[in-house]
């Protein structure tokens, strides 16, 4: 309390004065609140810590980090494998179609020889009858001599020679069939042997030709392959950027829809506590606070706990709505304290 002698020299103060002298006072008031504000920052947490936690949505359910598209991995083949595998099916062919030929080619020779050898059996047996033949007749012409009385006679000796030069000669023949028959046999065999060489050098050509053309259309599938591939991994990568922007921008809109629902939530809420009050524990927890608050604001001099209270940026946040009705006592009290001369 001031006394009238502190008042009296304040009549004599210049306007300038009282102002500094105030503005040091309020000053100092808002210095000696820390404790208060203290005091009220452990109570804002005992009730913020008692309220509901509020459940956080799961952005990653909500909105899935993957599209569901996925590129593809494919690893075309390089040109010597593609030239490995055009070896290898080529070869499998070409062996297929030599088989072939070799068992024509056998086939044929086997006839052939199969025939010389029925010559040869028919040449020995045209012999064997021929030896029966000129047998019996050698045994008849001998007989019919000695029924003659002419056995030891020129003219059996003659008849005699003149059938084994038939022997001969017949013999002959049948041995000249059986040459002839085997040389035409053997030269067919050779123009086969002909046929069966040059096939196979031909063979060699067709399919020396067909290995590069194979590789050729190897090569041609795996590189429309390849584009198919990369046109459709380039397109999931569009796509999944896309995805990624997109989901971004939901993310964000959605944040933004809860936060405007919370705040339109919190505004019905102060509306409906400026207008009924609070209750519960929140009317028991700012209750306290107001009381601290009143205790601390009113030991201060009158005429300037109001502007000091207006001064604290943080006793709007603490005292909410029980704020202005602190500054209405207040101000109450400081024009109650005025002296008027």
């Amino acid at each position: 309390m001031s006394s009238f002698w502190d008042e009296f020299k304040d009549l004599f103060k210049t306007d300038s004065q009282r102002e500094e002298e105030r503005r040091q006072q309020i000053k100092d008031a808002v210095s000696a609140q820390k404790s208060l504000t203290e005091q009220l920052a452990k109570l804002d947490s005992e009730y913020r810590a008692g309220l509901p936690v509020a459940e956080q949505p799961d952005l990653d359910e909500l909105f899935p980090e993957s599209s569901g598209l996925e590129e593809i991995e494919y690893t075309p083949a390089t040109d010597d494998e593609i030239a490995d595998r055009a070896q290898s099916e080529i070869d499998y062919l070409k062996t297929s179609e030599r088989n072939k030929l070799d068992t024509d080619y056998d086939k044929a020779v086997k006839s052939l020889t199969e025939q010389s050898d029925t010559a040869k059996e028919t040449l020995e047996d045209s012999y064997r009858k021929l030896d029966e033949l000129y047998g019996e007749l050698k045994q008849q012409a001998e007989n019919d001599s000695i029924k003659r009385g002419i056995a030891r006679s020129s003219i059996a000796a003659s008849r005699l020679s003149d059938l084994d030069n038939a022997h001969m000669t017949s013999a002959g023949e049948a041995e000249a069939a059986y040459n002839a028959a085997v040389d035409a046999i053997n030269v067919e065999i050779a123009s086969l042997q002909t046929e069966q060489e040059t096939a196979l050098e031909e063979l060699d050509l067709k399919y020396a030709a067909e290995l590069q053309d194979r590789i050729a259309e190897l090569k041609s599938e795996r590189d429309k392959t390849v584009a198919e591939y990369e046109k459709y991994n380039n397109s999931v990568a569009e796509k999944n950027r896309d995805y990624a922007v997109q989901r971004e921008k939901d993310i964000a809109q959605f944040l933004r829809e809860q936060e405007e629902e919370r705040l339109a939530k919190e505004e019905e809420t102060r509306e409906y506590e400026s207008k009924y009050g609070y209750s519960g524990d929140k009317l028991d927890n700012y209750s306290k606070r107001y009381e601290l608050a009143l205790e601390f604001y009113t030991s201060l001099s009158p005429d300037i706990a109001a502007d000091a209270l207006a001064a604290s940026p943080d006793m709007r946040y603490y005292l909410g709505n029980y704020y202005d009705k602190l500054m209405s006592v207040l101000k109450s009290s400081g024009q109650s304290t005025k002296v008027y001369f």
